[in-house]
């Protein structure tokens, strides 16, 4: 019996939200972090995230699977083929164009937020605070853009969730299943609700960062 189309887009959610957000965490320390580091050092750290936007997901996936799989360094944690091993995967994912997207608008803004900062005799530890807030339209934009990136990947949650009908499969891993049996109804109902989805969040992210630039 095929798997409910709720269940799927469900998991899906939950799966692509938790590795996005993640992603997303991480990508704010480390542009947090190179932001004051010395401009070839943040630019040549730039330059490797921006050459791993371009990894495909199956390789990233392939990664994951040899150091998840019993005989793997991490085989003992026995969470291969499950929801946590994509999350897992799906942060490796998200992460270099969540960087991407914000790093430069950082590096830019930080050297002027701690000038303006200190006319003000604010102390220089609430720079970062202050910038976070300042920039708070390009962090939505790269949350959304990262979250775009991980529910729309296969290579990832097919090689190391597996697409286990009622515990892994998400609606990429589904579509590509079923359209392989011929179940192809199933299918584009499920990849017009992906395409559903990502259009609605976009409006929906890109009229928050539009208000927040207004506030």
């Amino acid at each position: 019996m095929v798997e409910s189309i709720f269940s799927v887009t469900l998991r899906s959610l939950y799966i692509s939200s938790a590795a996005s957000f993640f992603a997303f965490i991480s990508a704010v320390i480390l542009s947090l972090i190179a932001s004051r580091a010395e401009k070839k050092k943040a630019d040549a750290i730039l330059g490797i995230f921006e050459a791993l936007v371009g990894i495909p997901t199956t390789a990233i996936g392939l990664l994951i699977y040899m150091l998840l799989f019993p005989g793997g360094p991490l085989g003992s944690l026995r969470i291969l083929y499950t929801p946590l091993a994509i999350i897992i995967g799906e942060i490796f994912v998200a992460l270099p164009i969540a960087y991407t997207t914000m790093f430069r608008h950082f590096q830019s803004l930080r050297g002027t937020m701690r000038e303006l900062v200190l006319s003000l005799g604010v102390p220089e530890k609430h720079t970062s605070s202050i910038l976070l807030r300042e920039l708070s339209p390009v962090l939505v934009s790269s949350y959304l853009t990262s979250f775009s990136r991980a529910i729309g990947e296969l290579g990832v949650a097919l090689i190391a969730g597996g697409g286990i009908e009622g515990y892994t499969n998400v609606l990429t891993t589904a579509i590509a299943i079923q359209s392989s049996i011929g179940n192809y109804e199933y299918a584009i109902w499920l990849g017009l609700i992906l395409i559903f989805m990502t259009i609605v969040l976009t409006l929906l992210l890109k009229f928050i960062g539009e208000y927040l630039i207004w506030k």
